[in-house]
């Protein structure tokens, strides 16, 4: 493991406590703080850390000012065999989306597919964290999600209108990791740029735009978010918007930002949409992770190219991350850690490591 200067070691164990304490104190069940803790915890084994711990203390500080729902009560607005619309009751994104996709995937053992939409929400972390709760089941998940704001350009606009609307599919492997992908539409997410603006790093050319509409490598002049893959990430950004916000009788993310109108709060929140397949329902369960293998092996094979020591498939790195982390501890950016330990001594809650 390299470590970065201003990095520090935790152990996993030991921040997802800390963190399941800190959801207690504002209010939020224990078994829920839990559960939301350690799909936290998750991500930053996965070195997703943008989507991780560190976005704790924002989240508790949204319940304590009243902005969050600690206690969700879910509504559900429509109910079929296959299907369920929810308004989530302003409430934890992670936990709303939690439900949301438990009810999906108890959907799909009896109709082959389960779909969750849920309004009425807020942030629920990485995409990723929500598919692979379809894993265990032997099922493939989707989640995507939008929000209140944009951030990212249509292809060839040097002005905002779309969300950074992340998406993930997580499918099930037999020896192999599973196949995750979790992408934002963005270039980037705007996580990922905050990550470099931590760590003081340039960012690629190519993926934001300053507010003169030049391009960037300055992670501190980023204005806008460009699209990934040009037109494709645009495409892929508005369908997810379409999944979420229509779809759900909410509203798309520029008109939640710019012409809301009258339209009631919870239309223009965070909305988000989950699917499972119930593989089981199609095929034979052992055939198909079988040749989720050999297609995985295969892929490995191939020959990098020049600027490549190997080649990986979604959710590969991620993997292998997670089991060095969890032997290892987790390095995590001091200024996080500081706001972790700052609102541990707001609340009371002892902090088990090291202070540096």
């Amino acid at each position: 493991m390299n470590l970065h200067e201003q990095e520090v070691i935790i152990n996993a164990t030991t921040l997802q406590n800390v963190c399941s304490q800190l959801y207690q104190k504002v209010g939020v069940a224990q078994s829920d703080a839990d559960t939301i803790a350690e799909m936290q915890v998750l991500m930053d084994l996965r070195g997703v850390h943008s989507h991780a711990t560190r976005a704790v203390p924002g989240y508790v500080r949204g319940v304590i000012s009243g902005n969050i729902n600690p206690n969700p009560n879910l509504q559900t607005l429509e109910d079929n065999p296959a299907s369920v619309l929810l308004d989530g009751d302003r409430g934890l994104g992670h936990l709303v989306g939690i439900r949301a996709m438990n009810i999906a995937i108890e959907k799909a053992k009896s109709t082959s597919m389960g779909v969750a939409i849920v309004r009425n929400s807020n942030h629920f972390g990485a995409a990723s964290s929500h598919a692979m709760r379809a894993l265990p089941h032997d099922m493939i998940g989707f989640a995507t999600t939008n929000g209140l704001g944009v951030n990212v350009a249509v292809h060839g606009a040097r002005s905002t209108s779309i969300g950074n609307n992340a998406f993930s599919y997580a499918i099930p492997a037999g020896e192999e990791p599973p196949i995750v992908l979790d992408m934002a539409c963005g270039a980037a997410a705007a996580g990922r740029i905050g990550t470099a603006r931590l760590y003081q790093q340039k960012i690629p050319m190519g993926w934001a735009l300053d507010a003169d509409g030049n391009e960037t490598d300055d992670p501190t002049k980023v204005a806008v978010i460009l699209p990934a893959a040009g037109p494709k990430g645009s495409a892929l950004a508005i369908v997810m918007d379409v999944l979420c916000g229509p779809l759900s009788g909410g509203l798309m993310g520029i008109n939640k930002q710019y012409q809301p109108g009258d339209a009631p709060m919870e239309k223009r929140v965070s909305a988000h949409f989950f699917f499972a397949i119930n593989i089981a329902n199609f095929t034979d369960v052992t055939e198909f992770k079988a040749e989720i293998d050999r297609q995985i092996r295969i892929t490995r094979q191939a020959t990098p190219r020049s600027g490549f020591d190997r080649v990986t498939l979604p959710g590969e790195i991620e993997s292998e991350l997670t089991q060095e982390r969890l032997a290892n501890g987790i390095p995590l950016h001091k200024q996080p850690v500081q706001e972790i330990e700052k609102l541990a001594d707001e609340l009371e809650v002892k902090i088990p490591w090291d202070r540096q």
